[in-house]
């Protein structure tokens, strides 16, 4: 239990008050002066004041709770006239879930990456080199994309706009018969077959001479075929599609660095991810700039939208510059960008919530795993354009997760609602046993002809005990409620019911089914073990 600090807010006292932690319970004080009466609140709420006895200070306590962030500190001094102080207070998160927090939105990354990889299935692997077979987070991404590998695609993307080479192009352009200078027998042939008109005598008297000699009817229009320099080529589409993908992704990444700053300026802004993340923002700003500037060359004005996946072209295998925007289209292709996205978009005040979802993750990584044969899922959002990302979705409507492993089909389910027997739907397969509705976090249902269904429950706390190492007697509690009152049928079906935590103690399995399992980032092989125990 932390002591109570005392801030002095007294006139001569200067700069803003100390950093405080979140639950730090605080006692304020100040010298009236010649104040009348004091007036202290924080973000608007006023806090009630209180003397000591032979102290002239005025005192008011407060306590943040878990309100991690910056406050508004307002003093006023009331003496005919109202003057006011304001300071920022700083309230952080413990330091111990500061380093969670971090750890945790780090291993979101590497999770969502890799289960990407493994539902996607060929829709990635169409996107990813064979030699590439690390995962990787926005930041990495960021950092391959728009560093020097960027400065080299623009000193070729401004080397070809300095001397682009040009082709001959053929075309044809409808004209009046009287104004062509040339016609074909081609042109000819398809022009009688339009609109004839009677043709004075001094029009096309060669034409008329092969066809009317006698006078008559003659087309009132041909074709006539010229020969021009056209920059518009397929080197020049691949150049103008790969920057207007380069700008897009590097906005995208421009804000996703500045949303992680924001996040991060609240828990840990010295930590290296934050420093990563603010360079990563400025550079990514730039680079859209720049890309911008050369999208706006005229040059462009006459270049057409690409209109299928480029060949390697004789001219982007001899000539380094084009070869470099082609080397950049692919890396665009081929980079594995993925944002874990909004339920994982979450504040340390929401480390209980971003833990579980994160349990939720690594659950379902450990099944892929231990090889269960994916049927079908509801996790991964694909990306509508090449600017965007791959995000996951955790709908508590559909399951997870459909897959089969060793005879069983499996049904994977967050946050899935069991009502009692009575208001139960027809289609439902397991109810609540008795009159209150069961929530867990996560289940594994388990059914195959012939054996009765089975259950595993894993339901995520972010609470320790006394000592900071195991679950809480409350916590487990909750999970023998779980073993006995989900079922298909008396008796119940749940043959496990495990308590996620973020601690360091030993894995815990009691007859009745329940069980408590420490699972932080970095510490996830009782987990496995509990899965593989289970479902084996």
């Amino acid at each position: 239990m932390t002591s109570l600090v005392e801030i002095d807010l007294s006139p001569e006292v200067e700069g803003d008050p100390p950093t405080l932690t979140e639950y730090q319970a605080v006692e304020f004080v100040s010298l009236p002066g010649n104040a009348e009466a004091l007036e202290l609140s924080i973000d608007g709420v006023v806090l009630s004041p209180f003397l000591r006895p032979g102290d002239p200070r005025w005192r008011w306590t407060w306590n943040p709770g878990a309100a991690v962030g910056v406050h508004t500190l307002r003093l006023a001094a009331c003496r005919g006239t109202r003057v006011e102080r304001v300071w920022r207070l700083n309230v952080a998160p413990r330091k111990i879930d500061r380093a969670r927090y971090l750890a945790l939105i780090e291993d979101v990354e590497r999770v969502a990456i890799g289960l990407v990889r493994s539902l996607a299935g060929a829709v990635v692997e169409a996107h990813l080199a064979a030699s590439e077979g690390a995962s990787r987070s926005w930041l990495d991404d960021a950092d391959m994309l728009f560093g020097s590998f960027f400065d080299r695609f623009e000193q070729a993307a401004h080397r070809i706009l300095a001397h682009p080479r040009s082709t001959m192009q053929r075309d044809e352009r409808q004209m009046l018969l009287g104004q062509a200078t040339d016609v074909s027998v081609t042109a000819l042939h398809r022009a009688i077959q339009g609109d004839l008109e009677v043709a004075p005598p001094d029009v096309a008297t060669h034409v008329q001479r092969a066809l009317r000699p006698e006078g008559g009817f003659l087309p009132r229009t041909t074709v006539q075929q010229r020969s021009s320099v056209t920059f518009d080529t397929a080197e020049h589409r691949l150049l103008k599609h790969t920057l207007e993908t380069l700008r897009g992704r590097a906005r995208r990444c421009a804000d996703w660095a500045q949303r992680e700053v924001t996040r991060l300026d609240t828990v840990a802004p010295g930590s290296s991810r934050a420093a990563r993340a603010r360079a990563i923002a400025s550079r990514c700003d730039q680079c859209a700039r720049r890309i911008a500037g050369l999208l706006a060359t005229p040059f462009f004005d006459q270049v057409t939208a690409l209109r299928h996946v480029p060949a390697v072209t004789p001219l982007i295998r001899r000539d380094p510059s084009y070869r470099q925007i082609y080397r950049m289209w692919r890396a665009l292709r081929q980079r594995l960008v993925v944002d874990p996205g909004a339920p994982f978009d979450l504040s340390v005040v929401d480390l209980p919530l971003l833990y579980e979802r994160w349990c939720v993750l690594r659950a379902v990584w450990s099944l892929l795993d231990l090889g269960v044969d994916v049927h079908s899922h509801n996790l991964l959002i694909t990306p509508p354009g090449e600017t965007d990302a791959w995000a996951i979705n955790l709908p508590s409507d559909a399951p997870l997760l459909i897959a089969g492993y060793k005879g069983w089909d499996l049904t994977v389910r967050y946050q899935p609602r069991y009502p009692p027997a009575v208001s139960a739907q027809s289609g439902d397969t397991f109810v609540s046993l008795d009159r209150h509705t069961r929530i867990p976090d996560l289940a594994i249902e388990a059914t195959r002809p012939g054996h009765p269904p089975r259950i595993i429950v894993l339901d995520a706390k972010y609470r320790l005990d006394a000592d900071e190492r195991a679950v809480p007697a409350d916590a487990l509690a909750e999970a023998y409620a779980y073993a006995g009152a989900i079922g298909a049928a008396d008796p119940p079906s749940v043959v496990a019911a495990l308590i996620l935590y973020p601690g360091t103690g030993a894995a815990e399995r009691y007859p009745g089914g329940a069980g408590a399992i420490p699972l932080l980032p970095g510490a996830v092989d009782a987990l496995d073990a509990a899965l593989t125990r289970e479902l084996g």
